[in-house]
């Protein structure tokens, strides 16, 4: 019995510092520089591969040049998101101005027609709607 607990004491702690390392390494990533990642990847193939110097240096130029590749693909990507961002910040706002001449334009219809209680009860419905939609949309966000 005792046999086993030490054993599982030994797994969980091999686990614990595996999962403790692997952390490690993506922090080191996440905070490295792009030459700093170049390095660290062509040490890492250096290692598994044992490349001579030769092909170390060889191997540092293609990361390097791929490295500035995907950093511009980023960029660029990161601008397309901003453009598409404002493009649908302002189609919205064009939707919104929109809808809310033909409401304008419903209550001048229906104004003439209706007594002056039954618009204000039709507008008072209307707010209450309004009110239930936004409160929809507030428990959609959460």
């Amino acid at each position: 019995m005792k046999n086993v607990v030490k054993k599982l004491v030994f797994v969980m702690t091999l686990l614990v510092t595996f999962g403790v390392s692997a952390q490690d390494r993506k922090e080191k990533l996440k905070n490295a520089s792009p030459e700093e990642r170049v390095a660290m990847r062509t040490e890492k193939l250096s290692e598994k591969l044992s490349l001579d110097e030769n092909q170390k240096r060889k191997v540092k130029e293609i990361f390097a040049a791929e490295q500035k590749e995907n950093m511009a693909a980023r960029e660029e990507m990161k601008a397309e998101r901003e453009k598409m961002k404002a493009e649908r910040e302002k189609m919205l706002a064009e939707k919104k101005a929109t809808m809310k001449k033909q409401h304008e334009e419903l209550k001048a219809k229906l104004k003439p027609i209706l007594t002056d209680e039954q618009f204000k009860k039709w507008e008072a419905m209307q707010n209450e709607n309004m009110e239930k939609r936004k409160e929809g949309r507030k428990h959609k966000k959460e």
